[in-house]
């Protein structure tokens, strides 16, 4: 685990934050992931950062190389600056986790780079985060190419039919598409990705999880692990399309058994692509499933105790020479 008394996180629907963080307490989880900043309009304000921290709630920040969230970002020009402003960022803000931009296998909607311009933004971040005793990963690869990836495992090791039958499982419908150009394309461009990830200095392997099948996580966790020669996070899973209880209850079960170190639920609807569906309905009320994450979630402090999670409090950034061996500690339990 990171720092937090469990890994469970929510980011919540859009609107004032002091709703938004009102419903983190509710909930009562350890993390919330505020919106993103973005590098190429940072003012050195971000008070819903603020009024996290000040309710308690460890931050899981996006950082985008952008001017807005309608803008997909691009490789830094000028790695230094990118630098400077990402340092000011996190000064700011005192994240635990800060998550280098976001779905950065998606060009068309959130980052246009080459896998190779990606890392080495992802290195000149995580230099900075890792000087201020914070942690760093990647922006996170969208589900539907993880269930990709992990079938093209099962292919090449032999396995088509477990491949196909992972696909079905996953995708449904949509596993037909996998074998168009521009299908390959993107399991290509996932593979490069992942093999960059450590050598440019992420703590996690960091996956966004929509897909109702809790042993397709399981394989799809195993998966990147061992691709990338890391521990897997996610700052976003959530439901689409659907709010039923039982995928919450199997997905945060699923997530509490991989000890996986932190994981952070999607409440937004999103009526158009996707689909996601929040936990609460228009005037903030629990859904059922919303109702199945608190219950959950709430289970979970009488209960980290006693499995063996690595649980630490950081110690002030104040004191980052400290802090940074906390960091190194906590990270080296992480990858016993």
């Amino acid at each position: 685990m990171l720092a937090g008394e469990h890994p469970f996180g929510v980011m919540a629907p859009a609107g004032p934050v002091e709703q938004r963080i009102a419903l983190a307490r509710e909930l009562r989880v350890a993390y919330y992931r505020p919106s993103a900043a973005f590098v190429l309009s940072w003012d050195s304000k971000m008070p819903e950062c603020d009024a996290a921290r000040e309710s308690g709630l460890r931050l899981v920040l996006t950082v985008r190389n952008s001017t807005g969230p309608n803008v997909p970002a691009s490789p830094p020009t000028d790695l230094a600056a990118y630098q400077t402003v990402v340092s000011d960022i996190i000064a700011a803000c005192r994240p635990d986790l800060l998550v280098v931009e976001n779905e950065e296998n998606s060009a068309a909607l959130f980052y246009d780079g080459t896998p190779e311009a990606y890392h080495r933004q992802l290195n000149a971040a995580c230099e900075v985060a890792h000087d201020a005793g914070i942690a760093c990963t990647n922006g996170g690869l969208v589900s539907s190419l993880v269930a990709g990836l992990v079938a093209e495992r099962y292919t090449e090791g032999g396995e088509p039919d477990r491949a196909a039958a992972y696909l079905q499982r996953t995708l449904g419908d949509k596993a037909r598409r996998f074998s168009s150009a521009k299908a390959r394309e993107q399991i290509s461009k996932g593979r490069a990705l992942l093999a960059g990830y450590r050598a440019a200095g992420a703590d996690f392997v960091h996956f966004h999880w929509y897909i109702d099948d809790a042993d397709a996580l399981r394989e799809a966790v195993a998966y990147l692990t061992e691709a990338s020669g890391l521990p897997a996070v996610t700052n976003e899973i959530g439901q689409q399309k659907n709010e039923r209880p039982e995928q919450v209850r199997a997905m945060l079960s699923t997530l509490q058994e991989l000890r996986i170190p932190l994981a952070v639920w999607f409440s937004m609807d999103v009526p158009g692509f996707g689909g996601a569906r929040a936990l609460t309905d228009r005037d903030g009320r629990l859904r059922p499933n919303g109702e199945a994450f608190k219950s959950f979630v709430a289970s979970m402090h009488s209960g980290v105790a006693d499995q063996g999670m690595p649980v630490a409090s950081p110690p002030s950034a104040a004191e980052p020479g400290v802090r940074r061996g906390w960091f190194r500690r906590l990270l080296w339990g992480l990858r016993r």
